[in-house]
């Protein structure tokens, strides 16, 4: 399956959080990677609403005329998921949902060193600032890393002069 674009409609959220969002967002498809399109198929597909006009991840309740909400989708599978995977302790009460994997998307790409203007377009932020400021995430690995790097090049530089 070649990588494809998906129309995101995004009206469900944006009102719950008193954001306005940019009409352009609203109109502008995601690129989706083929595993990704692929995996959201077959998820569709093996649901009972798997018609054109129901959502990927429809509501059981409404009949697939309407999405799941997103604390129930966080409930019933990617809270499960994080446990299995350790990432949470079962019965921690911690906040965990969708927005911690946009943190955890834009850290592993800063760290993998993907170009920021990209990170920035993944994420649909209007600014590369809001992008490298409040959503990548250095690792204290990659702290101290930096440090070492900077006493390296200082302490060469300090050898050199005194040679």
């Amino acid at each position: 399956m070649p990588n494809a674009f998906a129309p995101i409609l995004r009206s469900f959220t944006a009102h719950k959080h008193n954001r306005r969002v940019a009409s352009s967002l609203l109109l502008t498809p995601v690129p989706l990677h083929a595993l990704l399109a692929e995996f959201l198929q077959e998820w569709k597909n093996t649901t009972p609403y798997s018609q054109p006009e129901n959502w990927v991840f429809a509501s059981f309740k409404l009949k697939g005329r309407q999405p799941r909400t997103a604390n129930m989708l966080v409930e019933d599978h990617l809270r499960p998921a994080a446990i299995r995977a350790g990432v949470l302790t079962e019965g921690e009460k911690v906040r965990f949902g969708f927005h911690n994997l946009r943190h955890s998307l834009a850290s592993f790409l800063v760290r993998s060193k993907t170009d920021p203007k990209t990170v920035q377009a993944l994420l649909r932020h209007s600014d590369v600032k809001t992008t490298l400021q409040l959503y990548a995430h250095s690792v204290s690995e990659d702290r101290m890393a930096a440090q070492g790097e900077m006493l390296e090049a200082i302490l060469q530089l300090s050898s050199e002069a005194v040679n």
